[in-house]
């Protein structure tokens, strides 16, 4: 099947091509406008560079609507008329018609009111002068009159109209400042509701240039006037006052059922008043800002702080230089104060990152700095190791990601984005999964991770799992473990200098979380057998065997395994290593990564000699196998082109040693390399075959090592 790429320059209509997480956007702002109540008219902005896909949310959107019963939908694009007459009676026809069709037959029409009412644009302005004459369209009584007759029929008929207007951006100067007029004129009208999605700096810009660069209105004044909810792909700007802003938000609160706390209160209520009250300057601040929370609460409810949430929303809106510190500059306020260079390291890193906060608050007075300093440290508590003397470990790290904090780093991103990204996971999706886990065998519970985890998001999938794996209940932790060992090759292990560091690992390490909150050793014993034989490849069967905790005088962990259950874990391995490579014509180590570990748990662990033999009989029947076996012993060297496999070294020729008797390996390969000369020095960086590079190595190794030992055991004997 073809493979349809989206691209931000080609507008979508199907939610199963958002590559970019603009459909939960689109699906939200449809969601907010059927369910409104306000029989006031609102404008909605759509803020967006050219391809930016602000037509894809429009698109979106109306696909949304026409769910609705009650909306009726416009869909105008005003730059698909070839000047400003054109443009503006397509506009009256199309609006009269679509409102037309939704009424009932017998009823008023809105066509002839506007026949009635309007007059011909010729004959009021002439050609070019179309933005400065569209309100003589009709007269100042006829207007009321016909604004009244419009709203009653709509009210009668339960109606709300929305007008989707795109590539304003396109027009030229005075079609867009003609468009803007349209829209001022006619959004007093009750039950409509406007949706312009544009290129604000482009509109702004053209507006400014219209009115001259003296006018007290500029380009972005004359925007605000308008537009009463401004929405950037996928953020929101808007502002608001504080007492206003209060009730504003309380019916904010209940319209999308989230329910707050004392504490919570207190600590928006105190913090908002110390870092923001100053900068509400009017009313119209206040009402914006409760629109952007109309918005963005229901968006990230479940998934963010929402204490958190709507003070950064207050400082987006009241502070924005602020805003962009913070959304640009992630580690300035996530990082703590300690870096592991030394003291002296750390106290210039300290004084760089507070004199970059501070120069960013240089346009505040000293009181205003010292409140916005406090409203930091609030929402960032790192902060304080660089404005005061408190550090946070760990634990505290846990309880803010818990919180769904924004100094947690797994949230950060999310107070930004207005959506769950393709690398993200929704908190409310991770709750249900955790139910579902409890009440669903394994297998269904794999189906559901292979719903839920992706590619991109694998990562942030694992590393939720085991924030939480402490919360969970024994049946959770049997069926979770059981569940990710069955899909452990499906986790991205991309090849670094920490393999634990990588998701593969990381699952490998939830298992043994899971494993260490049963309570007894007998069911601790059962689930690491079981996580042996369930796990869907071999090597991670053996990663996670890696994982499982020990209780050891070294490192005493009473719910870890003891010596001598871990060597009957590890025979439980050894088994399953047997069954699976025992088959001589099967083995294949390209086929199993980290093979000296298993060869080792193998040898050590299963029958006598039953690894040492097995690879022998393999040697001896394939020539090329001990080259494959030398590569699998060699590290893997990381450098700023990547990885690459390095030299076969003396602690790779001990290791192969313990299971193969370096003489067999000699022999191989002079079946292949039967004229090679020793080289004097160890021969590194050389411009020949990797296998003949290999054979080197090893021989050199080999007759080094050997010859020394023949020495020892020479004067040995002379001295006897």
């Amino acid at each position: 099947m073809k493979q349809h790429n989206y691209s931000s320059d080609a507008p979508i209509y199907d939610a199963a091509l958002d590559r970019f997480n603009r459909f939960p956007f689109s699906q939200r702002v449809a969601n907010v406008i059927a369910k409104r109540n306000d029989p006031s008219s609102i404008v909605i902005g759509i803020y967006g560079a050219w391809g930016d896909g602000k037509t894809s949310v429009l698109n979106f959107i109306e696909r949304e609507l026409q769910t609705e019963e009650h909306v009726v939908c416009l869909k105008f694009n005003p730059w698909r008329f070839g000047d400003e007459d054109q443009m503006l009676n397509n506009f009256f026809n199309d609006l009269a018609t679509v409102i037309d069709r939704s009424i009932e037959s017998g009823k008023e029409r809105i066509g002839n009111l506007i026949e009635k009412y309007g007059k011909p644009l010729a004959s009021i302005v002439g050609k070019g002068e179309v933005a400065d004459g569209v309100k003589s369209f009709f007269s100042g009584a006829d207007i009321e009159e016909l604004r009244e007759r419009i709203e009653n029929l709509l009210a009668e008929e339960k109606k709300r109209v929305v007008i989707l207007l795109d590539d304003i951006d396109r027009l030229e100067k005075n079609e867009i400042h003609a468009l803007f007029r349209l829209v001022k004129l006619t959004a007093d009208f009750k039950y409509t509701a406007y949706v312009l999605a544009f290129d604000k700096h482009v509109v702004s810009s053209a507006l400014q240039e219209r009115y001259g660069y003296n006018a007290i209105e500029t380009g972005n004044s004359f925007l605000e006037k308008i537009i009463q909810v401004p929405l950037e792909l996928p953020s929101i700007e808007i502002e608001d006052l504080r007492n206003f802003c209060f009730n504003e938000i309380d019916q904010v609160l209940n319209f999308s059922n989230i329910g707050l706390t004392e504490e919570d209160s207190r600590q928006f209520v105190n913090n908002f008043s110390k870092g923001l009250e100053a900068h509400l300057k009017t009313p119209r601040q206040a009402k914006l800002y409760s629109n952007i929370l109309m918005f963005s609460l229901p968006i990230l409810k479940d998934e963010a702080n929402i204490v958190d949430l709507m003070l950064v929303e207050g400082i987006r809106v009241l502070l924005p230089e602020v805003y962009a510190l913070i959304r640009d500059n992630r580690d300035l306020f996530l990082k703590d104060g300690t870096s592991g260079y030394g003291y002296d390291h750390d106290q210039k890193e300290k004084t760089r990152r507070k004199e970059r906060i501070e120069s960013a608050l240089n346009v505040f007075t000293q009181e205003e700095k010292a409140q916005i300093v406090d409203l930091l440290c609030f929402l960032f508590p790192r902060l304080n190791s660089i404005f005061g003397n408190n550090y946070y470990g760990g634990s505290s790290e846990l309880k803010w990601s818990e919180k769904q904090r924004i100094c947690s780093p797994q949230y950060f991103q999310r107070y930004f984005t207005y959506a769950i990204t393709s690398k993200d996971v929704s908190d409310l999706a991770i709750n249900e999964f955790l139910k579902y886990s409890e009440d669903n065998s394994p297998e269904d519970i794999v189906n559901k991770i292979k719903e839920i985890m992706t590619d991109k998001n694998a990562e942030t999938f694992i590393s939720m799992l085991r924030r939480l794996s402490k919360k969970f209940t024994l049946l959770q932790s049997e069926n979770l473990a059981i569940s990710i060992a069955k899909i452990g090759s499906s986790l991205p292990n991309p090849v670094q200098l920490f393999r634990s560091m990588n998701t593969f690992g990381q699952g490998a390490m939830f298992t043994g979380d899971c494993i260490e909150n049963l309570k007894s050793k007998e069911e601790q014993f059962e689930l690491a057998k079981g996580v042996i034989f369930n796990a869907d490849t071999l090597f991670f069967a053996t990663e996670c065997f890696s994982w499982f905790r020990r209780d050891t005088e070294e490192h005493p962990n009473p719910q870890g395994f003891s010596d001598e259950e871990y060597a009957k874990l590890a025979g439980i391995l050894a088994k399953r290593i047997s069954s699976e490579w025992c088959n001589i014509n099967n083995i294949g180590i390209e086929k199993i990564e980290h093979f000296p570990y298993v060869l080792s748990i193998w040898n050590e662990y299963g029958q006598p000699q039953e690894a040492t033999n097995t690879i022998i009989r393999k040697i001896r029947r394939d020539k090329n196998f001990v080259f494959e076996l030398l590569n699998s012993y060699t590290p893997t060297a990381f450098g700023e082109f990547g990885s690459r496999k390095s030299s076969f070294r003396k602690d790779n020729y001990d290791a192969i040693q313990k299971v193969v008797n370096s003489n067999v390996i000699v022999e191989a390969i002079k079946e292949v390399y039967n004229d090679l000369v020793l080289d004097d020095r160890y021969p590194e960086f050389l411009h020949v075959p990797r296998n003949e590079e290999l054979a080197r190595q090893f021989l050199w190794l080999h007759h080094k090592f050997v010859d020394e030992e023949a020495n020892v055991e020479e004067m040995d004997s002379s001295m006897e």
